[in-house]
C-alpha cells in the first residue's frame, strides 16, 4: 500500500482525530477494503447497509456490521441519518461515507480514486429495490 514517493505516514499528521497508521492497518482486510471502494465509488458517496449488502453478496449481514463499526472506530467513516419522515416502509434512513479526513488521507496516498471506482459502480446491474434505495436524498453528503 506504500509507495515511496508518497507522503509519508506518520501519527503526527493527525487531521480530525485519524491516525493514518491504523486507518491504513484496518484496509490490510479485503473485505474492509471492499467496503470503502463501495462507498468510494457509490453514486451519492453514501450508500445504505441494504446498497453495501447488495454490492458485497459474500458479506453477511452481521459480519457487514462489524466490518462497519471497525472502519467508524478508526475515523475513516461515518454514518449518516436522514430524517425518517416521508420515507416509505423499507427505504433506507442511515448511510455511510467516506470522513474528510479520509479523503484526504486517501488523495495523499493515491488511494480509492473516486473516478475509477464510480466507473466500475457504473457497470453494476441493479435491482428496482436497489435503485429505489439509490434514490433516497442522503442528508449531508458531500456527494
Amino acid at each position: 500500500m506504500s509507495r515511496p514517493d508518497a507522503t509519508p505516514l506518520t501519527p503526527a499528521e493527525n487531521s480530525a482525530g485519524l491516525d493514518p497508521i491504523a486507518a491504513l492497518s484496518v484496509l490490510d482486510d479485503t473485505t474492509r477494503a471492499n467496503i470503502i471502494g463501495t462507498i468510494v465509488g457509490h453514486p451519492r458517496g453514501a450508500p445504505s447497509k441494504k446498497e453495501l449488502e447488495y454490492y458485497n453478496p459474500s458479506i453477511a449481514a452481521s459480519t457487514l456490521t462489524d466490518h462497519l463499526i471497525r472502519l467508524e472506530e478508526v475515523g475513516l467513516i461515518e454514518a449518516i441519518e436522514r430524517d425518517r419522515e416521508g420515507l416509505e416502509r423499507g427505504q433506507p434512513y442511515r448511510f455511510f461515507q467516506l470522513t474528510d479526513a479520509a479523503r484526504e488521507l486517501f488523495d495523499r496516498n493515491n488511494l480509492f480514486e473516486p473516478d475509477a471506482y464510480r466507473e466500475l459502480f457504473a457497470e453494476v446491474e441493479r435491482t428496482d429495490e436497489i435503485k429505489a434505495a439509490e434514490d433516497v436524498v442522503r442528508p449531508n453528503s458531500r456527494n
